[in-house]
């Protein structure tokens, strides 16, 4: 999963709103030229120009790659604007003021007259994480950008009534990562109507802030994940996420009064619930609760009966507990409505096999109903809650409380007639009796069936597969003959990292039945199943490509950067690949949690020095050095100790290294050894690497012996 993700729709989306230009009257216009003196190439620029009197809006034109634009502009009072930036390094809002006269007109923006903008916090270990910056103007148009990460932001300084710019920023402390979230974000945003000063830096003080704590439920396993909020009304279109961890908590301090939109991402863009707009009080208020489930359909949908046609419309696919509704594009949603003379029947299927959730993996609800003439349809209605499950919705060995309810719509009353539960996926059921179920300690999920009657012949039967996970820790899952081998990450090659970037690589597997195959999924992991310290999703699903009738190699793409998927020195070593397939006939199924290792590394550098040269025959040489290596926390190179380093020599004229001696490096890494001279050639150190660090050749040195 790639965390810190910036989703900048809007600042384009947000001209569409603008009005569009009226038709070619017959005033005469003028030909303005706008130019942008700039420190870089410019690329990706837009310019927008308003009239500030009617604010309409008049196109650019021109390339989004060159500094230079035109328009043809009758007589008037506009407002200008040029949007680009260099990629997490800085970004510009250029604004001009002019007017059209009787004559063609220049137009310059500089970037030297931008001043930078900001919001700075009382707390010094607060940094910005990311940031959006745009221009909200009368007509409802906004002009701005999210900063891409940690890129600084700069705005021309201007007077212009009814325009006004905001700044949302998110800060979080320095050095966090996926690996190692903030425990804290500060949501925060300024406003300057009218004009923007000399100097747009806003400072707060943490006492006078919002503040609130939030908990964050795991879906049965650790996950990454990402906290993401907009300004509601006068939006940016830019949620601006931080990395969280499920199970965890985060202690947000937020602008008072600043009304948000807010969503939590787990594991992929495409999977989130989406959270209730939220504006808070100066002070402390309530936390609340993310993710617990059971993950299922929650409230009533808005199916009809409209022209003698049925419309079903029910809930998003799940929702947590809290009923916070979720969407995966990665589910799978089938529907079949059927009749029996006047009763109907609707059978909906949501289904789901993905990295960054165990539970909630399969959703049936199965409607009988009769239809009126027109209008809503009459539908029942189930919710069940949980209680007792701990931060991963996982249960222990204390009983929990299963409790369920069933509501009918359009009135009349409605009862729960069963309440069963299941810890094979389904294939038995037991009835519960009472509320408290004590989950064995070998079931590794708990699967729940609700039915429900109403006073008008209605009835629901929902089916949760996994609603809950048990004790056990999941094994591998085998259904059917479908197996799953050949598993390779980077080409067989291991993974090394230095102290900045990272690179793209893919892991591949070969899956195979009797049937075929029909799609298949990975993802890398580091320390335990159930809760690993490290993770990396793939960016996207796994394409699997047919080989044979039977078999196909399935390909998943990863991206991996040290800053912020290993940003600790103790994910260096060892890691395990997660995969499965499932059939092209739908019945088989691998499952392996530990299908294959691959190493990442840290790099490590090496010194050599061998002194005094030239030296004679027969005398004393100090060969010396230093082993380094990447420490993905401070991320600088340090000192690697208590090491073994090889001495080699290569004789003059000869091309075979020939080992002398092995020397242990000190505690900061440096190597320091005599040998004696006996003929022309050179020297290096040579570290032959380990489970967690490269192999590396320091530079020869040559001696010249007389």
């Amino acid at each position: 999963m790639r965390m810190l993700r910036i989703m900048a729709y809007a600042v384009v989306a947000g001209l569409v709103l603008a009005s569009a230009p009226l038709p070619a009257s017959a005033a005469a216009t003028y030909q303005v030229t706008f130019s942008i003196t700039s420190s870089a190439k410019v690329s990706g620029r837009f310019m927008y120009v308003w009239d500030r009197s009617t604010w309409k809006y008049h196109v650019v034109q021109g390339d989004g790659d060159s500094p230079a634009g035109t328009a043809k502009l009758p007589p008037g009072d506009y407002l200008a604007v040029a949007r680009y930036g260099y990629f997490r390094q800085r970004n510009y809002l250029l604004v001009r003021t002019f007017k059209v006269t009787a004559a063609a007109v220049s137009v310059a923006f500089a970037e030297s007259g931008a001043k930078e903008t900001g919001i700075i916090a009382d707390d010094a270990t607060a940094t910005r994480a990311t940031s959006a910056v745009w221009l909200a103007l009368p007509d409802g148009s906004r002009v701005g950008f999210a900063s891409g990460g940690p890129a600084r932001n700069y705005v021309t300084p201007f007077t212009a009534a009814g325009v006004s710019l905001r700044v949302h920023e998110l800060l979080t402390k320095a050095g966090s990562s996926a690996v190692v979230p903030s425990p804290y974000r500060y949501d925060l945003q300024s406003v300057y109507t009218d004009t923007v000063p000399a100097a747009p830096i806003a400072k707060v003080t943490t006492a006078n802030l919002a503040k609130t704590v939030t908990t964050l439920v795991a879906p049965g396993i650790s996950m990454n994940a990402a906290l993401g909020s907009e300004v509601s009304g006068g939006w940016s279109g830019s949620y601006l996420e931080s990395a969280v961890r499920l199970p965890g908590t985060v202690t947000e301090y937020v602008t008072p009064g600043l009304a948000l939109r807010r969503r939590l991402t787990v594991g992929s863009t495409d999977n989130f619930l989406a959270l209730p707009d939220r504006t808070l009080a100066a002070g402390t208020a309530a936390g609340s609760t993310v993710g617990a489930g059971p993950l299922l359909p929650r409230g009533p949908g808005s199916s009809v009966r409209a022209g003698g046609e049925l419309r079903m419309n029910e809930p998003a696919s799940f929702a947590d507990a809290a009923g916070n509704p979720g969407v995966d594009a990665r589910a799978v949603v089938t529907g079949k409505l059927t009749a029996d003379g006047d009763t109907h029947h609707y059978d909906r299927v949501v289904s789901r096999r993905v990295a960054w959730s165990q539970l909630s993996t399969r959703i049936r609800s199965e409607w009988d109903f009769r239809a009126p003439d027109d209008g809503p349809l009459n539908l029942v209605d189930v919710g069940v809650a949980v209680s007792g499950l701990d931060n991963r919705n996982r249960a222990g060995a204390a009983a929990v409380r299963v409790t369920a309810s069933a509501s009918t719509r359009g009135g009349g009353a409605a009862t729960v007639t069963d309440l069963e539960y299941s810890t094979d996926d389904g294939a038995g059921w037991t009835a519960l009796r009472g509320d408290a179920l004590t989950v064995p300690a070998t079931a590794a999920f708990v699967s729940l069936r609700i039915t429900a009657t109403d006073d008008r012949g209605g009835r629901l039967r929902r089916t949760v597969i996994r609603a809950f996970a048990g004790p056990a820790v999941p094994p591998d899952e085998t259904a059917g003959a479908t197996r799953i081998s050949n598993v390779v990450v980077n080409g067989g090659k291991d993974l090394a990292f230095g102290t900045s970037g990272g690179g793209s690589f893919a892991a591949t597997f070969t899956a195979s039945d009797p049937s075929g195959i029909a799609d298949g999924d990975a993802y890398l992991y580091h320390g335990a199943y159930l809760a690993p310290d490290g993770l990396v999703l793939p960016n996207g699903p796994a394409d699997c490509v047919k080989a044979s009738n039977t078999s196909s190699v399935c390909t998943a793409r990863f991206a991996m950067d040290v800053r912020v998927d290993a940003a600790r020195n103790a994910l260096s070593g060892g890691w395990q690949v997660a995969a499965w397939a499932r059939a092209g006939d739908g019945k088989g199924l691998a499952d392996r949690h530990a299908a294959g290792v691959f190493a990442v590394k840290r790099t490590t550098k090496l010194t050599t020095n061998a002194a005094p040269e030239p030296v004679k025959k027969g005398k004393a040489i100090t060969v010396t050095g230093t082993l380094t290596r990447a420490g993905w926390e401070s991320l600088t190179f340090q000192g690697y100790g208590t090491v073994n380093a090889t001495l080699q020599y290569l004789k003059a004229k000869t091309t075979a290294w020939k080992n002398v001696k092995t020397v242990k490096t000190a505690a900061n890494g440096t190597l320091k050894t005599t040998v004696t001279a006996s003929a022309d050639g050179s020297y290096r150190w040579v570290y032959a690497g380990d489970a967690a660090s490269t192999a590396v050749n320091g530079g020869a040195d040559y001696i010249d012996v007389q």
